[in-house]
């Protein structure tokens, strides 16, 4: 499976998310009988941790259906996998954990002084998911060759 490759048939999670939601605001009316109490219940679970954790999910996934080779792609992650190139998959994954851990320690620092940008941290955490994600899926050779497509220098990925 690549990158850019998806399963027809099945459920998206975008539509997984969609029914939990439904769901909440059913069992609300149910136990109320209340619209409003249907509605607070709608608005509290779009809103919840796991509404988080599903908007950050559905977005890498979207950056992934974009495939290695998308200008938005090259641009967000042009300069971590330069970073990256010439080391193997697991090596990344530990380099990128080092830098979202450190880089988690500067935005709460920051963030504390009142001068934090959540961008940096926010592309470290997407490269993370893809990478653990390509491990899990044993896409090395996927994993050259999107390094190849982000930092756009194959001679030099080819001469080491």
């Amino acid at each position: 499976m690549s990158l850019a490759e998806t399963r027809p048939h099945a459920r998206t999670r975008e539509r997984r998310e969609a029914e939990r939601i439904r769901r909440a605001a059913a069992v609300a009316r149910r136990e109320t009988k209340s619209a409003m109490a249907a509605a607070l219940a709608q608005i509290g679970a779009a809103f919840d941790e796991t509404a988080v954790i599903n908007t950050f999910k559905m977005r890498v996934e979207r950056l992934m259906r974009l495939g290695p080779g998308h200008p938005a792609l090259r641009a967000r992650f042009g300069a971590r996998a330069g970073m990256l190139a010439g080391r193997d998959l697991d090596a990344a994954i530990v380099v990128i954990e080092r830098c979202w851990r450190e880089e988690r320690k500067a935005f709460q620092i920051a963030s504390a002084l009142g001068c934090a940008t959540r961008l940096s941290l926010e592309v470290l955490s997407e490269l993370r998911v893809i990478l653990r994600w390509m491990r899990f899926k044993r896409m090395q050779a996927g994993y050259e060759a999107a390094i190849v497509a982000l930092t756009d220098r194959p001679v030099a990925i080819a001469a080491e």
